[in-house]
């Protein structure tokens, strides 16, 4: 059996297009290039995943089946508010005395982000049972006065003179 391998390129670009390749996708995110690949990382097992309290740490979760992939098979894409995952791999056996077989397996899953959610701190993290998280925080919003937004107070400082 032979993993022939996926189709994704590392480094060249579709015409038209600016991607950004990083394993540092703040940088390319903050930067306002308008699409970044985010990097997929393989876990050691399911458990590290999602923390215990995972509403504190991960304010946007979403998982998908991604069985039989590796990370480098994967292409986790953001453009905008969009979020794109794209998998293609195949697998090839010559066998001369049972025969040979080859697979071909794709996925494509595509969504809305929402529209408070700090692009640049998303993570992506494919478990060894072939689950793949993606996980993501809201922006802190500034405090309201910042804004100007929030309630005014007016001091009373009373004025003695002695």
């Amino acid at each position: 059996m032979q993993r022939v391998g996926s189709s994704f390129s590392t480094g060249q670009q579709e015409l038209g297009e600016n991607r950004v390749t990083s394993r540092c996708p703040s940088v390319a995110l903050s930067e306002g290039y308008p699409v970044a690949i985010l990097p997929v990382r393989l876990l050691k097992n399911d458990l590290a995943v999602v923390p215990s309290n995972s509403r504190v740490h991960a304010n946007f979760q979403m998982k998908l089946d991604a069985q039989g992939f590796a990370p480098e098979e994967l292409m986790v894409r953001v453009d905008g508010q969009n979020l794109t995952v794209t998998g293609q791999r195949q697998e090839v056996s010559n066998d001369g005395v049972r025969g040979g077989y080859r697979i071909e397996q794709t996925m494509h899953r595509q969504m809305l982000l929402p529209p408070n959610l700090d692009l640049a701190a998303m993570t992506c993290n494919l478990t060894p049972s072939g689950h793949l998280w993606v996980l993501g925080q809201k922006r802190s919003l500034p405090p309201p006065e910042a804004q100007g937004h929030g309630p005014r107070f007016k001091s009373r400082a009373s004025k003695h003179s002695n």
